[in-house]
């Protein structure tokens, strides 16, 4: 069969196949393929008679020397097939991922053919046209090749997540998305030694991938230097449009290990990153990941209990005294959790799970009904007794909390100055207008508010007169430092004061002992709360320790 021949039967071949069909003459150095790829690459023809000038133009530079040397394989009769992985550039000069695949024939007067087909790994999502990275298909093949064959040559996997770039694509589109994308793949090959693997996962998430094969990369080191390419870039481009990248970093344990469990840890190192601000690197530990996991299965349990009618839920409460007599004049409640598997566990591990998921909202919303009723009882034997209610910034933000308290009070049937919401005082310093106004409503409503835990986050007085609080409460660590040195005691003194000038009352919160009790009262608080006067506990329990006590006074 001519070659002539041969070429026509691969055109109709080709009208049933992606691939790109082609021919090459391994003696003439002469390259026919299908008349579709000259019109995807920069191919003059459909035959070719100078192959190795144009495929210099076509494939990419560093990929032409390792094809020349195959070639050179298959004519000189050392290889009767070729199968390679590498770069071609297209019409538009973007690189695009290629499997060429072919088999040495002989033809007529003794020609020696290499005849194939050149498949585009993209299309196969094997590799990504947008930035001339391989992709996650074939990342998957390569790790799961070295974890069996030799999972001590990996020195480590990087995982590399564009912070900001869903607000690139909803701002600017889908097209600067590829830009920045395209960006960063260029900034990440210009930092990463010559044979470090690099690949393009899902959406803005890259991976890296150090053999040592071009000489050990500290990732620390990698990173930093890509930080400093992307914000080089950023200049050169007048900041037009500026993103950070986090990082995360898996370097041991590699052996016996899976594709899936190497991209969970990534995937967790990435989001540790970010979760711990952004534009950083975190290496992942498995002390980290497995707390992570008992995080996650927390949060199922609590998501159970509270669907089984609050199985396991109580609230606890702990009393509120005046400074001028010491009688009881309220409580705060404060929820408590016990479980089968976790036992009694602290509301300082429980109650973050249940706001950063949001199940602190049907939670709350038990809490509330808790103490309102409770507190209706209650008011049986001390007419003006309160109760303060712990309010997350999740009911505040995310939820009719308005709505909820209106009809708490209307269900239970208690007045609503029995009812003091606490606030705490770093979650709310940024309120918006709904909120201001919910203040308003609450306030119009005679439903008191509270500032909690003052001295931990911003101090602000003008906040204390934005949202015209009630009872003003001075959290224990800064009563602790107001016992330790007179310069707090000084600055609590004052605080004091100034909340009073406001006409607001002072809670002093954690006092413990009878000399704390005797040097903070020179301050002059207007109520007291801590293990001094009495520890949380459950209804029943301070009913009959204090509820019925002080009525019987």
């Amino acid at each position: 069969m001519s070659l002539e021949q041969i070429r026509s039967v691969i055109e109709i071949i080709q009208q049933s196949t992606d691939s790109y069909m082609f021919i090459l003459d391994l003696n003439s150095d002469i390259y026919m393929l299908a008349e579709k790829a000259t019109k995807r690459f920069p191919f003059p023809s459909t035959m070719i008679e100078n192959c190795t000038e144009i495929l210099r133009k076509v494939v990419h530079p560093s990929d032409y020397e390792m094809l020349a040397v195959d070639i050179e394989k298959c004519r000189s009769g050392e290889k009767d097939s070729h199968t390679l992985e590498y770069r071609w550039i297209d019409r538009m000069e973007r690189v695009v991922w290629i499997s060429c695949r072919g088999t040495v024939v002989t033809g007529t007067e003794g020609h020696r053919l290499l005849i194939g087909s050149v498949t585009e790994l993209g299309k196969k999502a094997k590799a990504d046209n947008v930035t001339g990275l391989r992709r996650e298909c074939r990342f998957r093949q390569n790790v799961e090749t070295l974890l069996r064959e030799s999972p001590q040559s990996i020195c480590y996997l990087m995982r590399i997540g564009i912070d900001n770039f869903k607000e690139i694509n909803e701002k600017e589109g889908i097209e600067a998305g590829d830009e920045v994308l395209r960006e960063l793949a260029e900034c990440i090959q210009k930092t990463v030694s010559e044979g470090v693997d690099v690949y393009r996962l899902v959406a803005d998430e890259f991976m890296i991938v150090d053999t040592g094969a071009g000489g050990r990369q500290q990732p620390f080191v990698l990173y930093k230097n890509l930080q400093s390419a992307i914000a080089t870039m950023a200049k050169n481009k007048e900041y037009s449009r500026f993103y950070t990248v986090s990082a995360g970093v898996l370097e041991t344990g590699f052996s016996g290990r899976t594709v899936e469990e190497i991209m969970r840890f990534t995937e967790f190192a990435l989001n540790e990153a970010k979760r711990g601000g952004r534009n950083q690197l975190t290496i992942f530990t498995k002390e980290a990941y497995d707390l992570y996991l008992k995080h996650l299965d927390i949060r199922k349990t609590l998501r159970q209990d509270i669907n089984d009618n609050f199985r396991g839920f109580e609230v606890y409460y702990q009393p509120i005294v005046s400074a001028s007599g010491y009688e009881l004049i309220g409580a705060e409640a404060l929820l408590r959790w016990k479980n089968e598997k976790y036992g009694n566990l602290s509301p300082a591990v429980f109650i973050p799970i249940l706001e950063e998921s949001g199940l602190i909202i049907p939670v709350g919303r038990f809490v509330l009904w808790e103490a309102a009723k409770t507190c209706k009882k209650w008011k049986q034997y001390i007419p003006d007794f309160h109760i303060n209610v712990n309010l997350s910034y999740v009911q505040l933000y995310k939820s009719d909390m308005m709505k909820d308290v209106e009809r708490c009070i209307r269900e239970v049937g208690i007045e609503p100055e029995g009812l003091v919401l606490e606030l705490t005082e770093s979650g709310y310093i940024e309120t918006n207008d709904r909120i201001k106004e919910m203040f308003k409503d609450l306030k119009a409503k005679k439903i008191d508010l509270a500032l909690d835990d003052f001295g931990t986050g911003y101090s602000n007085m003008k906040y204390l007169k934005e949202i015209d609080v009630k009872t003003v409460k001075i959290d224990r660590s800064f009563v602790v430092q107001a016992l330790q040195n007179d310069y707090d005691y000084n600055i609590i003194s004052h605080i004091i004061d100034m909340v009073h000038s406001l006409g607001s009352a002072v809670c002093m919160e954690g006092i413990e002992e009878k000399e704390e009790l005797v040097r903070m009262m020179k301050t002059k608080p207007d109520m007291i709360q801590g293990y001094y006067f009495g520890k949380p506990s459950p209804a029943k329990q301070f009913e009959e320790q204090f509820i019925r006590a002080a009525s019987s006074l």
